[in-house]
């Protein structure tokens, strides 16, 4: 069995009195795998996210992070470790590639920094490279594309660390070649740094394409967990979203057939 670098005990969470999200989940998350949480809109997937950014607290239970509570755990030590891309991102217009990208350095100063170190210089080319993003860095945000922009802040989770990374439907706007781009680099980046990824989706076929665990969701609680092969049925299916689907192979792969 893989080591668990996540561990959600017993967690609930609630936004309104009385009304829990999330309800007494306990689930593990392996270290050094792609991990995708699926589920219906407003099964509590993007709560568990929030909750491991830090931009939550449980209301009950606990979230360890390498076996220490994440309670305990300072922000900017957390920041070296976990790097998050959100769905909504907001930057000014006329800031360059690379200034965004350096952004991901601030973890490791102690004020907003004004001078890059040779290990911040070092970090930051590393990420743009990996991400085909230094050939657009004096380039202002405004001036890219959706697909361009998804991997510039790809570059930027990265600049900042890539142990961990929790990305948030970082497919979503964006069209096919760019969708498969992405995951396409993300696969890229745990082969090559054994980084752990969570990822929030919605496309069933991607997840039996591209995670190696998936947690399946449904009102607030997990479903079922493990390996996309196991998890995702027919049957699973049927009682997650209400739809039938039929599950072939095709060329060697499982897809997901609706309709």
């Amino acid at each position: 069995m893989p080591e668990n670098i996540f561990e959600f005990k017993n967690v609930s969470f609630g936004y309104e009195k009385g009304v829990q999200v999330l309800k007494n989940v306990s689930i593990g998350i392996p270290k050094g795998k792609i991990t995708a949480f699926i589920g219906p809109n407003g099964c509590g997937k993007t709560t568990a996210f929030a909750l491991l950014s830090k931009i939550l607290k449980p209301l009950s239970g606990e979230i360890c992070f390498n076996g220490t509570p994440l309670s305990s755990i300072r922000r900017r030590d957390y920041a070296r470790e976990v790097s998050a891309v959100h769905q909504y991102n907001t930057v000014p217009d006329d800031m360059t590639v690379r200034r965004l990208v350096s952004m991901g350095r601030t973890a490791y100063h102690n004020m907003f920094f004004a001078h890059e170190t040779d290990e911040d210089r070092e970090a930051i080319e590393r990420a743009m490279n990996e991400t085909h993003t230094a050939e657009f860095a004096e380039r202002r945000v405004k001036e890219l594309s959706g697909g361009q922009m998804q991997r510039v802040w790809l570059a930027l989770a990265i600049a900042q660390t890539n142990n961990v990374l929790l990305l948030d439907e970082i497919t979503t706007y964006l069209d096919v070649h760019y969708q498969i781009e992405i995951l396409n680099l993300i696969k890229s980046l745990n082969a090559t740094h054994g980084t752990t990824v969570l990822m929030v989706l919605h496309d069933v076929n991607q997840t039996l394409s591209y995670a190696d665990n998936v947690v399946l969701m449904k009102n607030g609680a997990v479903a079922a967990s493990g390996e996309p092969d196991r998890v995702i049925t027919e049957a699973a299916l049927r009682e997650i979203y209400d739809v039938d689907a039929k599950i072939a192979d095709v060329r060697g792969k499982r897809i997901c057939i609706f309709g």
